[in-house]
């Protein structure tokens, strides 16, 4: 009985404990994101947050820390926003064989169709997902990614089918993998993880959220995007403009049509 409880504690002790995960992801214009996970909860840092985010994945919760304004934006969980996303459109994964190694792992290569449009391209690993950390970590992405897809049902008129697919992506990725590089229907990069460390250290502390700082809801946030939409003239009326002027648009309505596009990536920014 000693040497069985003997042997019983060795075991426990020499078991490795789970080490943190490290993710860095480049973006279409260059710039790099980081994420961090131990597998309860996950730390985002991107350059157009000053601060981070940190999303529980047993709950769902999403905090965003601004640094700036010393407050934390609390989004909500990302099911309960996502399940009044309006339309969702039917996004699904074609095997094209296998792809190239990215991060240090092998991928297939798998062709976006959303509606039956070619969308793109998205190179995925398999064997990237056998880290429980990565799983529990992609997880919770397809959750933020439901949750932004939720926020911006409003507006999805204004955007292009490939553009709303990007945002349906991760829940058509189970079968594929984790996503490691993913480009548009021209071919152009959206995103690639240039570097997987699955040995990371991080203290437990990067993923709690700072005490002091004032927590708010995201009304605040959505409330000025929709004054924005309000004070802005629809798609419809700029191109009866257009028609008016026999096609040539002044700089003014050039600067209106911009933003008007660009408004959904301002909100998901946001």
């Amino acid at each position: 009985m000693r040497l069985l409880f003997a042997a019983l504690l060795a075991l426990v002790v020499c078991v490795p404990a789970v080490a943190d995960v490290k993710l860095v992801i480049r973006d279409f214009s260059g710039k790099s994101s980081t994420i961090y996970s131990n597998g309860g909860s996950s730390r985002i840092e991107t350059p157009q947050m000053s601060g981070y985010a940190i999303v529980d994945h047993g709950s769902g919760e999403i905090m965003v820390v601004d640094t700036e304004r010393n407050q934390v934006t609390r989004l909500g969980l990302a099911g309960q926003v996502a399940a009044g996303g309006g339309t969702q459109l039917g996004v699904s994964l074609k095997d094209k064989g296998g792809g190239r190694k990215i991060a240090g792992y092998l991928t297939r290569k798998h062709e976006i169709v959303a509606d039956g449009e070619h969308c793109g391209t998205v190179y995925a690993s398999r064997k990237l997902l056998k880290n429980s950390v990565i799983r529990s970590m992609f997880e919770s992405m397809r959750g933020l990614q439901a949750l932004v897809s939720g926020m911006t049902a409003g507006i999805s008129g204004f955007m292009p089918v490939c553009r709303r697919a990007t945002l349906q992506l991760a829940a058509a990725m189970d079968a594929a993998g984790a996503p490691l590089r993913v480009l548009d229907a021209a071919g152009k990069l959206i995103s690639e993880v240039v570097s997987v460390d699955t040995d990371s250290k991080v203290a437990a502390a990067s993923y709690q959220l700072p005490a002091g700082m004032q927590v708010v809801g995201m009304n605040e946030t959505m409330n000025r995007a929709v004054q924005q939409l309000q004070n802005m003239p629809e798609m419809s009326q700029l191109m009866q403009q257009l028609q008016a002027q026999g096609g040539a648009a002044s700089p003014e309505m050039k600067q209106q049509m911009e933003q008007l596009e660009n408004m959904p990536q301002q909100l998901q920014q946001q």
